[in-house]
């Protein structure tokens, strides 16, 4: 039986100019030190082209090797200064990086990057004046229209001048779109000046202007709630967070905490922490607006400032789980610190990463001891199901989720995505008649979740049962998700069921083009091909879905319909 159309991966849960030339982003998850380019000779030229080759692996680490080896061998080449340079501050070598700058800006003494890196280095070891110095030196443009005036602010107040501190951000006040940013800024700066009150009707009503709110803003205005003694207050600022993501567990620490009486301590205590919360604010954003590089750069700089800053470090690892450096990834969520409020989270995202890189056992293990340690929680087991989906191993993952949904003891419309996951476990386990049950109760508690709408439907279709009512749903699935090509694809495979080719060759090629590498939809349009008298171009979708590494049940029915036709 073709296998319906799934999700790929867990069921769980800008550039500036002169990265542009020279950061290549990351495309393997596996990119380790030990496959580093076998160079015979340790030349300048064999240095310099494997430190190019692990760039574009994604294995910054090697290429900060490399290029400083080639360096170290012709100081003088043009652009390899600045290639190292930024290749090193990426990769977190932040000591390194500084002194790369340092050499840089004596070439180049208007380079934006390298000028931020020397200030931030300032702000590390106090050097508050110098760092102020320096930041007035920065163009009014890209990048430093946001750096400048808010590391300013954090500069006049590393100097006790709390006043000067919040005339630095008058800038950004005007510009649309940050009040936010401005106004958390402010917020901070008043309550380290004793002015919680007012910071706290700043926080608020930057959290009234979140749709949906944000984790940190929660967590600032939160905590200092706490501090004040407004625990019930602070309760319901977390559960307005709740309302907005019913499966986070980011708000169970502080949580916990109002319940057994304590307070939190300020998150930001200083002028450095609150340079690298800048830095954070401006580098997640640009994240969300997938300038990864740009948003790891200035990442690393606050981590710099402030290593123990979790929220900082999870970003972090989800742009490099984001660009396939999963073994990166997994290094920084388990430098998160399991006490705080995203260590919970870390651990889960850690473990699972493990799976992808297949590193199962230790994926499992880890897993089940997340299992004893929050034993009301189904998402050790719901990881751990994905994870043994992975691997095929579909009985145990039908195991695995149905201990997940034991700990649900009142299913709600977010937990639709156990019954979906036990489902898919379950027909690939060839019990289908358990799966139906389970699909149903997913599309009972999410009547309009479009994947799970498409499985079923496909499912019903690809065997032949309630062919009207799952094309109804299919329909509907890809009104849902129009832009989605494995939907696009059941769609084309239920009409062609029906025996309504022209239109099947008309949605699969709408599929064809959303999911260009996908070798079953090629299969199909190609079988669709055929149906309408395109024979030619049968034979070559047929051709092309084999040169697409099919499943290994796919390729001999492929083969023989290269040889016989339908």
């Amino acid at each position: 039986m073709t296998q319906p159309r799934r999700l790929n991966r867990s069921l769980a849960a800008g550039l500036f100019c002169l990265m542009t030339a020279t950061v290549v982003p990351a495309h393997h998850a596996q990119a380790k030190q030990a496959e580093k380019p076998d160079f015979s000779a340790n030349t300048f030229v064999g240095n310099y082209l494997a430190g190019r080759q692990a760039q574009r692996m994604g294995d910054l680490s090697s290429a900060a090797d490399y290029y400083g080896a080639a360096l170290a061998q012709e100081p003088t080449t043009p652009g390899l200064l600045r290639q190292a340079f930024i290749v090193n501050l990426i990769d977190g070598r932040m000591d390194a990086a500084v002194k790369l700058a340092r050499e840089y800006l004596k070439d180049d003494p208007g380079q934006t990057i390298a000028q931020l890196t020397i200030a931030v280095d300032h702000l590390k070891h106090k050097r508050f004046k110098e760092a102020q110095a320096l930041l007035k030196k920065l163009p009014k443009q890209g990048l430093s229209i946001f750096t400048q005036p808010l590391l300013s602010a954090w500069s006049q107040y590393g100097q006790g001048k709390g006043d000067d501190a919040l005339k630095a951000l008058k800038p950004l006040e005007d510009k649309k779109g940050l009040e936010n940013l401005v106004e958390i800024h402010e917020a901070l700066i008043l309550q380290l000046t004793g002015k919680a009150d007012e910071a706290g009707k700043m926080l608020t009503d930057v959290l009234g202007r979140q749709s949906p709110p944000s984790s940190r803003v929660t967590h600032l205005l939160g905590a200092l709630l706490e501090r004040a003694g407004e625990g019930e207050k602070a309760k319901a600022v977390y559960q307005l967070y709740l309302d907005s993501h019913p499966v986070s567990r980011l708000m169970d620490t502080a949580l916990a905490r109002i319940e057994a009486g304590k307070k939190p301590p300020l998150a930001i205590k200083d002028a450095r922490d609150g340079a690298a919360e800048a830095l954070y604010d401006i580098g997640s954003s640009l994240r969300r607006q997938n300038a990864h590089e740009t948003g790891i750069a200035l990442i690393r700089m606050a981590l710099y400032l402030k290593p123990d800053f979790p929220v900082a470090r999870f970003v972090l690892a989800d742009v490099l789980q984001a660009e396939d450096r999963l073994d990166r990834a997994v290094e920084e969520y388990d430098a998160i610190a399991a006490k705080s409020a995203y260590g919970w989270s870390a651990q889960l995202q850690a473990a699972s990463l493990l799976g992808d890189l297949n590193r199962s056992e230790d994926a499992i293990a880890r897993l089940k001891k997340l299992a004893k340690l929050r034993t009301d929680l189904p998402d050790p087991h719901l990881h751990m199901g994905d994870v043994y989906r992975r691997m095929e191993k579909y009985p145990q993952a039908a195991k695995a989720y149905s201990e997940a949904i034991e700990r649900v003891k009142n299913p709600q419309p977010h937990h639709w995505s156990l019954y979906y996951a036990r489902g898919i476990a379950l027909e690939r386990a060839k019990r289908w008649k358990d799966s139906e049950k389970d699909l149903l109760k997913a599309l009972d508690l999410r009547p309009d979740q479009p994947y799970v709408l498409n499985y079923l439907g496909y499912t019903w279709i690809d065997q032949g049962e309630q062919l009207d009512r799952a094309t109804d749903m299919i329909k509907k699935a890809v009104s849902l998700a129009p832009n989605d090509g494995f939907i696009a694809d059941s769609l084309g495979w239920a009409y062609y069921r029906l025996g309504k080719f022209d239109k099947a060759a008309e949605e699969l090629e709408r599929a064809v083009e959303l999911r260009p590498q996908d070798p079953v939809i090629n299969d199909h349009l190609g079988d669709a091909y055929w149906k309408v008298g395109r024979k030619l171009e049968a034979r070559f979708q047929w051709k092309r879905s084999l040169s697409l590494n099919p499943d290994k049940d796919l390729i001999p029915k492929i083969e023989a319909k290269l040889e016989k036709g339908l």
